[in-house]
């Protein structure tokens, strides 16, 4: 596993409790995209994150719609360009008395040192299939 790919996704995650989107987005290449699987739950306008712009919005649109979101990262497993993070979440969605604890993964893929696409996704499996992976 590249280290500084690793510490760059540890730096992501660690600001979504702080909800800190501009230390996620300075990680990410001026023309980062974000992809949703069709699962993934909808919380913010139906977009396609393309920039650093949009994907700031989509990231605050995305905790705004939260009281509590926490994800803890677990492993992560890398196939070339793309590293595959393993989560623990536990979220609180706005206005709810219940938390939520849910295993998913997200897939970074990089240039150089920075995230250039994260792709979201609902089960760890589908992740680790979409880049030739198992689990």
């Amino acid at each position: 596993m590249d280290k500084r790919r690793a510490d760059v996704i540890e730096r992501f995650y660690a600001a979504f409790p702080r909800r800190d989107v501009d230390a996620m987005v300075e990680l990410c290449h001026d023309d980062v995209e974000v992809y949703k699987d069709p699962e993934v739950v909808e919380m913010v306008a139906a977009l396609t994150p393309r920039g650093r712009e949009r994907v700031s919005q989509y990231l605050r649109g995305w905790l705004d719609s939260w009281d509590m979101y926490e994800p803890r990262l677990v492993s992560l497993r890398e196939s070339g360009d793309e590293v595959v993070a393993l989560l623990d979440v536990r979220a609180r969605g706005i206005g709810s008395q219940f938390d939520i604890e849910q295993e998913i993964a997200d897939v970074f893929t990089f240039r150089g040192d920075r995230i250039a696409r994260l792709r979201l996704h609902v089960t760890p499996e589908e992740a680790l299939r979409a880049v030739g992976l198992t689990s």
